[in-house]
């Protein structure tokens, strides 16, 4: 976390240090995505070291745009639910699980090419997840949430149709320092995620 809020604070005042030209045109917009994720996962524990490759993770984001001459701010918000239900000779349980990413690319706008704008700085944020499981043995129920923070580099560039529309690409390669549940004791979980999204951009001004 230290790392993060270092990393975040570095990159700030680097922007704000660029000198800013009499007509620099900041832009607001919003913007819609579709991301598919996939990560590598070290799971360190009294037994020793675990490496497991996840399944690929597709999901929906929203963001909000700020983007200047030298710099772009993207916050953004993902969701992602499961769920799913199994009976057998008596026995049954039901378990979901629900996850929101709340993110943001911090970058700097490179030299556009034509009409192709390219952008390069850090994806950083947190993953919010929460746990439920209920079965019919002894009325068994578990709520559990945990949070993971992540952070890492994000290029990325968009093709402006026009001054307000544009269709562009993003990838991150992110470092996932992840929490655990209380139901899961003790243990040090860390993941490394390729993420590559799809963007559509709508700017107001």
């Amino acid at each position: 976390m230290k790392i993060l809020v270092a990393t975040l604070l570095s990159l700030t005042l680097t922007i704000l240090s660029f000198p800013q030209e009499e007509d620099n045109n900041v832009q607001f917009g919003l913007g819609v995505s579709l991301s598919s994720e996939l990560s590598s996962l070290r799971v360190f524990s009294e037994f020793g070291e675990v490496q497991i490759l996840t399944q690929p993770l597709n999901l929906a984001n929203f963001s909000m745009i700020i983007k200047g001459n030298f710099f772009r701010f993207e916050p953004s918000l993902g969701y992602f639910t499961i769920s799913s239900d199994y009976s057998n000779d008596g026995y049954t349980y039901e378990r979901s699980s629900s996850n929101i990413r709340l993110g943001a690319v911090l970058a700097f706008n490179n030299d556009p090419i034509e009409s192709v704008d390219f952008y390069y700085g850090i994806d950083f944020g947190v993953i919010i997840s929460s746990y439920s499981f209920t079965s019919n043995v002894s009325d068994q129920s578990t709520d559990d949430s945990k949070t993971d923070f992540f952070i890492g580099p994000a290029v990325g560039g968009e093709y402006m149709f026009n001054k307000h529309f544009s269709l562009g690409g993003e990838i991150n390669l992110n470092y996932i320092s992840i929490g655990h549940y209380d139901s899961e004791g003790e243990s040090s979980s860390w993941a490394i995620s390729t993420r590559g999204l799809i963007f559509l951009r709508w700017y107001i001004n």
